[in-house]
Formats: C-alpha cells, sequence, structure tokens
C-alpha cells in the first residue's frame, strides 16, 4: 500500500469512501487496521478529509491530496 495507490483510489471516486471500501480496492491482503491506521495518518497530513457516513468514518480527498497526487505522478513519470 502505497501513498499513490491510496490517493489514486479517492481520485478515481467521486463520493466518500469507508477505510474498508478501500481496503478492497487495495491489490493484495491489506490488514483492516493497517488500513485505517494510514488513512488517519493521510488525514492528519491534510491529503484526506475525514467524515461521517452515517454511524461509520469515512474519507475524501482533499485539493491538497489532488496536489499531491499530481506530484507523485509526475515524479514518477521523470524518472
Amino acid at each position: 500500500m502505497t501513498k499513490r495507490q491510496v490517493l489514486e483510489i479517492f481520485f478515481s471516486t467521486p463520493h466518500v469512501l469507508t477505510p474498508d471500501g478501500v481496503r478492497t480496492r487495495l491489490p493484495g491482503y491489506q490488514r483492516r487496521c493497517s488500513v485505517y491506521s494510514y488513512l488517519l495518518r493521510l488525514s492528519r497530513q491534510g491529503l484526506l478529509l475525514r467524515t461521517r457516513f452515517g454511524n461509520r468514518i469515512a474519507y475524501r480527498l482533499t485539493p491538497r491530496g489532488v496536489a499531491r497526487l499530481l506530484y507523485l505522478r509526475q515524479k514518477e513519470s521523470s524518472q
């Protein structure tokens, strides 16, 4: 699970996602607690906005997250 993989998932989805929704879109097996922790870390960095979806935690991409994703794409393409 990389930052770019997670941000790409949010970029391609126009609505909020729960951590379990993100987990199902990640390649390979990812521990549930790892996904929850990683999404919380990205929200503390300002890349994701943490919100509520019913009684569940959900996240969506912020403008700062979009900018970081574009930077990561550019960095990878220049290598």
